[in-house]
């Protein structure tokens, strides 16, 4: 799931940065709105993905070649199992973080709140107070111009132009925007990329605002002098409440004058047209974002259940096997203690599950439906193993001879076939236990499809299973690719054949 919306918002922002860079002679109200957009759609997208239909990506079936047993290699190392996945703990820190974010916020707000409260009257559109060192607007339902109490000795032309920029972000609904902003750096804090979206939106507010200032009237050279002047006294430590806009911070105010003094700027404001373009163009992009699932991250159900014996006690550590009814992918596990098992995620479809267990007789449950993820909670009961014994009773005596051919004609020579001599592994490399993952506790069994050649060397090596540790992966396919096999002879003549390798990473106390 985390990789999943990590390439999705990446792909959003991507697509904000490529249209805000096309758009870069257009005003800064029309850029403001292409990165509200933007983040906007990357808060809806969690529940987006909710609540559409899930898509996925068809798995590639295997080509048919003859198959040969399966080969089991167990990689066992000394160390403590893991209760919880790595992921699951990544999972569980970005949720975190993410909550003390939205908790800061909430109470950036509240001071916010407080502020305006303890603010003092000063004329219809503004009020002064002691707690800030710039201009600022804040407040979500009805902004309010905040000035600090040295605005009580500027000039009424500094007052009017500061009341009517900070006016300008009451007007555009900027406080609810940047809120958008803020919640989405919370939701997606690991990603840089989203800090700098944040970022660009406060940086095209206030552009946007200082050219609605221009459009009002204000000659751009004074209204930079007044900038300036208010700036200047800033050292970079200056109290500005969380959950404001202020009107200037240091690191804007280079690109501000520049886009004051410049000239040929389009500095309109965006039309309503405008803004149902940069919308509905946001929904026929995330919509379909949200829709894509993919297979190995698309779902946290799967199938589970117990295994039981005849009794109805547990059987813990049996083997269980899912396989998938329409492509060649399967999935392995085992009970637990307590006779449980779990195998997840795994997209929607039906489902064989084997379950094997030495002492028990094979279980094989065909058709199970996973919707939406889930199963229904499974009972399986294994049954004592079935007892095979021959008896050879040995006589003396002739054998009777075959009765001939009642065809007429010519004998005919028939060529005889079925002679097979099986494939052997003759030289094998074991897979070493990743360090990093014994220090975890993680265990896992790989399992591999691969064709024998002709030569005995081992091609196409594909991975079946997909709910195991990649680092487990890697480290038996770097020592399968190497394995050696007796090529199989059909009637004297190499064939290639398709052969399945498990390999099981277990860890033991």
């Amino acid at each position: 799931m985390m990789l999943e919306l990590i390439w999705k918002a990446t792909l959003l922002v991507g697509v904000a940065g490529l249209a805000a860079l096309v758009l870069r002679r257009a005003s800064a109200a029309t850029r403001h709105l292409v990165w509200l957009c933007c983040l906007s759609a990357l808060v809806l997208l969690p529940l987006a993905a909710w609540i559409t239909p899930a898509w996925r990506p068809a798995l590639e079936p295997a080509a048919f070649l003859p198959q040969v047993a399966r080969t089991v290699i167990v990689v066992s190392a000394s160390g403590p199992a893991s209760p919880i996945a790595w992921t699951t703990m990544a999972l569980m820190l970005w949720g975190a973080i993410a909550l003390l974010l939205i908790a800061r916020f909430v109470v950036g707000q509240q001071r916010v709140a407080a502020l305006i409260r303890n603010a003092m009257p000063y004329t219809g559109d503004a009020a002064l107070s002691a707690d800030t060192d710039v201009p600022l607007v804040c407040g979500l339902l009805r902004p309010v111009v905040l000035l600090p109490v040295e605005a009580a000795e500027w000039t009424e032309a500094r007052r009017a132009v500061v009341v009517r920029h900070e006016a300008a972000h009451a007007a555009r609904f900027d406080p609810l925007a940047q809120v958008v902003a803020d919640l989405a750096c919370a939701l997606y804090w690991p990603l840089p990329w989203v800090w700098l979206a944040s970022r660009q939106l406060r940086m095209e507010a206030e552009l946007a605002c200082d050219d609605g200032v221009l459009r009002s009237g204000e000659c751009a050279s004074d209204y930079a002098g007044h900038l300036i002047d208010i700036v200047r006294g800033l050292s970079g430590r200056e109290r500005i409440p969380q959950g404001g806009i202020p009107m200037a911070r240091l690191n804007q105010l280079e690109v501000r004058l520049r886009s004051l003094l410049a000239r040929n700027v389009n500095r309109g404001a965006a039309s309503p047209r405008t803004l149902i373009t940069a919308a509905l163009g946001a929904m026929m992009l995330m919509v379909p974002l949200a829709a894509v699932r993919m297979p190995a991250f698309a779902l946290t159900g799967g199938v589970s259940g117990t295994v039981k014996d005849p009794s109805g006690a547990t059987v813990p550590k049996a083997k269980v096997v899912v396989s998938f009814t329409d492509s060649s992918r399967r999935e392995v596990g085992y009970t637990n203690d307590v006779g449980e098992f779990s195998l997840s995620p795994i997209p929607d479809g039906m489902y064989n599950v084997a379950v094997a267990k030495a002492g028990f007789a094979l279980l094989e449950v065909k058709g199970i439906p996973v919707v939406k993820g889930e199963s229904a909670p499974l009972v399986l009961v294994l049954q004592t193993g079935k007892v095979t014994e021959t008896v050879n009773v040995n006589g003396t005596g002739t054998p009777a001879v075959a009765p001939p051919s009642m065809a007429s004609g010519e004998p005919k020579r028939i060529q005889v076939g079925g002679n097979v001599q099986g494939t052997r592994l003759i030289a094998k490399k074991l897979p070493s236990y990743p360090a990093e993952c014994k220090a975890a506790g993680i265990q896992g069994s790989v399992m591999f499809r691969a064709v024998i050649s002709k030569e005995g060397d081992i091609l196409n090596l594909t991975q079946i299973n997909q709910i195991v540790d990649r680092r487990l992966v890697d480290a038996a396919m770097e020592a399968v690719k190497q394995w050696k096999y007796q090529p199989t002879l059909l009637n004297g003549n190499p064939v290639e054949v398709i052969t399945e390798i498990d390999v099981n990473f277990t860890l033991a106390p």
